[in-house]
């Protein structure tokens, strides 16, 4: 049994014995870089949303329970961890929110277009949600939805899993998960720019792919950057 600073502490060393630093073990779950050093360091967010939670036990190698304070442990079923109890008190939530609250986002055909253009408009489907879902989003109509079909990025991002992505990025602003297209096939890259010479490197988590370099990120063209990833259990 842990409290939430004790926990803190026990993730902090992890990945530290796994050798990552803050900000690859963040940019591996999916989130910004400075994310999980604000959680440590910081205490924001005072506690870690289920999915980052799972994303991160995943990237450590432990049971997501082992990384649960005791208020969360307390809140499961007793047994075997539900991991679905977020996600329905979510739902929850939605359905209790007003009308005026929810936004719909649009889910996009998993191939591309001829152009970026058409390829945004070609919806397959919306989902609707609550905008508290998104949190600090700051324009929600730049939000879309694509399902991932290639295992270029995995174990970070999975066949079948569904990737949120902020159109309105046209090149690599900032370190990250992008998605971008080769003919018509989506995929999901890795890029970082060096702080020393200006190298940017495009890179997969899946050892099976290459990575490369250019030294003029404003030439790497992308669709848009990814904000959320939805593992498929």
């Amino acid at each position: 049994m842990a409290n939430i600073e004790e926990i803190r502490k026990k993730i902090d060393q992890l990945i530290t014995q796994k050798g990552f630093n803050y900000r690859d073990a963040s940019l591996k779950i999916g989130r910004k870089d400075s994310y999980l050093q604000q959680y440590v360091k910081y205490g924001y967010p005072r506690r870690l949303k289920e999915i980052d939670r799972m994303r991160l036990a995943k990237l450590l190698g432990v049971d997501d329970s082992e990384i649960m304070d005791d208020e969360i442990i307390a809140s499961k079923t007793t047994g075997a961890v539900n991991s679905n109890l977020d996600v329905i008190s979510d739902i929850i939530r939605a359905s209790q929110t007003p009308e005026n609250d929810m936004v719909s986002i649009d889910i996009v055909s998993n191939t591309f277009s001829d152009s970026k253009k058409q390829f945004l408009e070609n919806t397959v489907g919306q989902h609707i949600l609550s905008k508290s879902f998104l949190g600090d989003v700051e324009d929600i109509k730049n939000i879309k939805i694509v399902k991932i079909t290639n295992d270029i990025m995995s174990p970070s991002v999975n066949t079948g899993d569904l990737v949120w992505f902020d159109c309105s990025y046209t090149y690599p602003e900032a370190d990250g998960l992008y998605l971008m297209h080769m003919g018509r096939n989506l995929y999901i890259n890795r890029i970082q720019t060096s702080p020393v010479n200006g190298e940017t490197e495009i890179s997969s988590d899946n050892p099976q792919y290459k990575s490369y370099q250019t030294d003029n990120k404003n030439s790497i063209e992308v669709l848009g950057k990814v904000l959320f990833i939805f593992h498929r259990l």
